[in-house]
């Protein structure tokens, strides 16, 4: 397996955040990520996933779209809820953030076969929650509810 490569401060990752991690606000209304979204998933092996937005081409809809196509495709169901919503942050924001924290992490390319734009967020915990929070409300404060993204469906011929 090739090294991983550490991926540049200026580009740009998302992490998909499923609707039951979203804050929800004093009239019930669904924001963005709670600290809960930032916990490690038991695929999580290795580092907080995330996905790279600048892998699929310079930011822009296209590229945010092909970024949330290949994480929907890496899923096992290959469905998201529409109201999940992708919270993206720049990379030298996380890096900064996490290092007021204590935390030195390391943002690296670690392609899968079906999301080619996998990174993760290694030297991570999520054991830090005013860290998590912070991520929430400050970092990933960037996000698009999949709904509102016009995701194209998957062709017939991918559905199983």
């Amino acid at each position: 397996m090739p090294a991983r490569r550490a991926l540049p401060d200026s580009h740009h990752i998302v992490r998909y955040i499923p609707p039951s991690k979203r804050f929800v606000d004093p009239n019930g209304e669904r924001q963005g990520p709670s600290l809960a979204g930032f916990e490690l998933r038991d695929d999580d092996r290795g580092g907080l996933s995330v996905t790279e937005i600048e892998y699929f081409g310079p930011m822009s809809d296209a590229a945010r779209q092909a970024a949330a196509i290949a994480f929907r495709e890496s899923l096992d169901s290959k469905k998201l809820s529409a109201n999940g919503i992708f919270a993206r942050s720049r990379i030298g924001t996380v890096k900064a953030a996490a290092l007021n924290y204590g935390k030195q992490v390391r943002i690296v390319h670690d392609p899968k076969p079906k999301n080619l734009g996998h990174a993760q967020i290694r030297r991570f915990t999520d054991e830090d929650l005013d860290l998590l929070e912070h991520f929430a409300h400050e970092v990933f404060q960037e996000y698009e509810v999949v709904a509102d993204m016009r995701l194209p469906p998957r062709p017939p011929s991918a559905v199983n």
